[in-house]
């Protein structure tokens, strides 16, 4: 008998930790760009990597990384020859139900870097070169999700600051969409 609650309290212990580990996901982010930022550029795409850390009893810390290209709309296409952003944000996960199962809502907080490459004009007697400028600029973000056994799916409401330098100017923001493949990192 106390081999068989033995047996019965560790493959409960066993599932509690698989239930509650530290996770990566791999996944494909969409973004449709707003406001001043969306009469420039007309969507969002790129992969991104993330990892949570389950703390408490519906509560993770969350860090995520991506590679985003920017596809610039036709009006603008002789301004920008390349346009690309690197977001890297770190948060708080709320699951309503159970940890790391069913409905959350998502905060984080972090950084955009931009990259903007300007094509070459050729003006007859001179070329202005292509030139290539970055930005980094403080971001957060607000949202919610549903995460299944292996698949996570959030929207989320993202804010990235305006330079500081440029008179005027205004925050970036987009709604984004992850879907990611989810990979357990614990027993």
């Amino acid at each position: 008998m106390n081999k068989v609650l033995l047996s019965i309290a560790t493959v409960a212990l066993a599932g509690s930790t698989m239930a509650q580990s530290p996770q990566l996901s791999f996944g494909a982010d969409i973004g449709l760009p707003l406001g001043d930022f969306g009469d420039v550029a007309s969507l969002i795409i790129g992969p991104s990597v993330g990892f949570e850390l389950p703390v408490g009893d519906n509560l993770g810390v969350t860090a995520q990384v991506g590679y985003d290209f920017v596809s610039v709309k036709s009006d603008f296409k002789d301004f920008f020859d390349k346009y690309s952003m690197i977001p890297f944000q770190a948060g708080l996960k709320y699951y309503f139900t159970e940890q790391q199962m069913g409905a959350y809502g998502h905060a984080q907080i972090g950084i955009h870097s931009s990259s903007v490459t300007t094509p070459e004009i050729d003006l007859g007697l001179v070329k202005v070169p292509s030139e290539t400028t970055t930005s980094t600029n403080m971001s957060w973000a607000i949202g919610a999700g549903y995460m299944m056994e292996k698949l996570d799916i959030g929207l989320r409401y993202n804010s990235i600051s305006p330079d500081s330098d440029v008179d005027g100017a205004t925050a970036s923001s987009y709604i984004g969409l992850r879907v990611a493949y989810l990979l357990p990192l614990g027993n």
